[in-house]
């Protein structure tokens, strides 16, 4: 009896893995479809902060502060042994850990000389920081055997729209529009689980602080310039995005490594 509700169980989470996947590319080609393609903005690539160091590193401050989040990766890296982890959700957290470290040297080498084609392995390792941890919070928040099925093709639809971009950018005929729609929908998933949904584990305040953290950093990016001028120079809007993205992985990392399962709601808890 037990070993049916679970092949029942897996089958109902695979299906509502490959309909959410269908859901969001039905209404991308219906937006397609209706106003056509969205290239990405030429203007995105100027930053304030071009100042140079030491002769040596161009656009240092939003090319150097990318060390908060390679700290970040690192410290999730050292605490990734100690995360009270259920096997599937291992490889989530792994991917996790990897796409934080991934991040810091993609968005330094955008920072570097930006273009589309640098910006591709910007956004792609960033692809494989938010499909596991939302991955993560609908084991937490739904159901466990998310971690099981969604976590691949999460990941490899994510990654897909990045490409796609890249692909269309370099054909003269760009479209960022799926990109952001995964990655918005994602960031407004999650937030809606830990509005709606209740966790299986202890440490929601940290996941809280997290997503506080990627909003706040969202509007430093959003006033890179402005940022710049009212501190005299002294940092932009995304020099300090980069500190903020790191402290917010820092805290899903936490997270990972401080949660407690609360008492079993009709599924078996982690172990």
């Amino acid at each position: 009896m037990q070993t049916l509700a679970i092949e029942t169980d897996s089958h109902r989470v695979r299906w509502q893995v490959w309909l959410v996947l269908g859901v969001v590319l039905v209404l991308y080609a219906l937006l397609r479809l209706a106003f056509g393609p969205l290239p990405q903005d030429p203007a995105y690539h100027l930053f304030a902060d071009t100042r140079t160091c030491l002769g040596l590193i161009p656009r240092a401050g939003d090319v150097l502060t990318n060390v908060a989040i390679l700290a970040a990766g690192v410290f999730g890296l050292t605490l990734r042994p100690r995360m009270p982890l259920a096997t599937d959700e291992r490889a989530a957290a792994n991917v996790l850990v990897a796409g934080a470290i991934l991040t810091a040297f993609g968005s330094a080498y955008y920072h570097w000389a930006p273009s589309n084609a640098r910006l591709v392995w910007d956004r792609l390792p960033m692809m494989l920081v938010l499909m596991p941890l939302l991955v993560l919070v609908m084991a937490d928040r739904v159901q466990p055997l998310f971690a099981r099925y969604a976590l691949w093709p999460f990941t490899a639809f994510a990654a897909a729209s990045v490409i796609f971009w890249g692909v269309s950018e370099a054909m003269g005929q760009g479209d960022v529009r799926l990109y952001f729609m995964v990655r918005i929908g994602a960031v407004v998933a999650i937030a809606f689980l830990l509005i709606l949904r209740r966790p299986r584990h202890t440490g929601t305040s940290w996941l809280v602080a997290a997503l506080l953290a990627q909003i706040g950093f969202a509007v430093f990016e959003w006033f890179d310039h402005e940022v710049f001028r009212l501190t005299g120079g002294l940092v932009s809007g995304h020099n300090v995005k980069h500190v903020m993205a790191g402290l917010a992985l820092a805290m899903v990392f936490s997270w990972l490594r401080v949660r407690r399962p609360l008492p079993a709601r009709g599924f078996p808890a982690a172990g």
